[in-house]
């Protein structure tokens, strides 16, 4: 709580100050998002508040010369529901230049791979999110990204994970983007990824996002192997989502295999959205888990398990 007070008076006395000297060198944003949730994960439910990945943070940019701008971004995770952990945890948190050539930043940042995943995820931050099943969902310390432009909406992207011990190979993310993520642009957005030596896993990964009239639909495939050999695997991924005034309907479905067993789950939900930054939300997630050697945020090895989630919650953004 120490850590958090000491961040909110920082803020307090730097905000104003940036502000005075230029109205668009820094943005402050958050995001609060809390829901009310049942968890039963094979031994009967539990009701629990919790925090869905919360933050908050700061990012702007500042003009050099030639066309070149540098710029920054500091985010932090905030548990709004539980005081037992840290308060404030550390997110993407970079510098970086950016300008004709592309961008590039180093520090802390999610790899190639993560950031590729677009809006396929139609459950991200709760319980059914594509890493419950998924490797690859990594934010990786000492880290250099880059980005290039587009060319025929084409682009291409590498991350560069340092090791941080002599014991340790250093890691690589990479991989070709296309298109649009939010499909404003472009009907399609598509990206595949590969990671090689990243957190003990080598992985390929193909994320496709469309529209279909109102429908946005969304997939990914995956393969996985550890580096020490011991886990191998494959999955997919589907998910829809479709507006209805201020509603937004959605499901998903997710499986991965190892060594023959598979573990499954489903997803849908309705989000009723008061405005851009606020809404209301609530989700189901039934999940079946026979995998008894894959740990992970989902199963973590409880074979011949079903386990059941249910939540209604609220999350606002804020920005300025």
């Amino acid at each position: 709580m120490k850590q958090l007070l000491g961040l909110v008076a920082l803020a307090s006395a730097f905000v104003p100050a940036a502000f005075a000297q230029d109205s668009d060198a820094l943005t402050v944003y958050g995001r609060a998002n809390v829901s009310l949730q049942s968890n039963d994960e094979g031994n009967g439910a539990e009701t629990d508040v919790v925090s869905n990945s919360s933050r908050f943070g700061f990012k702007g940019s500042a003009e050099l010369e030639n066309d070149l701008e540098v710029f920054y971004q500091l985010e932090f995770g905030v548990d709004l529901a539980d005081s037992e952990d840290d308060a404030v945890t550390n997110r993407n948190q970079v510098v970086g230049l950016r300008g004709n050539f592309g961008k590039v930043m180093i520090g802390r940042y999610d790899t190639f791979l993560k950031d590729s995943q677009g809006s396929i995820d139609q459950f991200k931050d709760y319980e059914a999110d594509l890493k419950s099943l998924f490797r690859g969902e990594n934010r990786e310390d000492n880290t250099v990204t880059y980005y290039s432009p587009e060319f025929y909406n084409i682009s291409f992207g590498v991350t560069y994970v340092a090791a941080e011990t002599e014991n340790q190979d250093d890691g690589v993310s990479f991989g070709l983007l296309y298109g649009d993520e939010k499909l404003k642009s472009t009907p399609v957005y598509a990206a595949i990824a590969i990671d090689r030596d990243v957190a003990g896993y080598d992985i390929e990964q193909l994320s496709v996002y469309t529209k279909a009239g109102k429908f946005k639909l969304g997939a990914a495939l995956q393969q996985f192997e550890s580096v020490n050999g011991l886990y191998e695997g494959d999955g997919y991924l589907l998910s829809a989502a479709y507006p209805y005034n201020n509603w937004v309907f959605k499901g998903q479905y997710q499986s991965l295999d190892e060594s023959g067993d598979t573990d499954a789950s489903f997803s849908f939900g309705a989000d009723y959205h008061f405005s851009g930054d606020t809404r209301v939300y609530t989700w189901y997630t039934g999940r079946d888990c026979d995998i008894d050697t894959y740990t992970s945020r989902g199963c973590g090895g409880a074979a011949g398990v079903e386990q059941d989630f249910f939540a209604v919650g609220i999350r606002h953004d804020f920005s300025w």
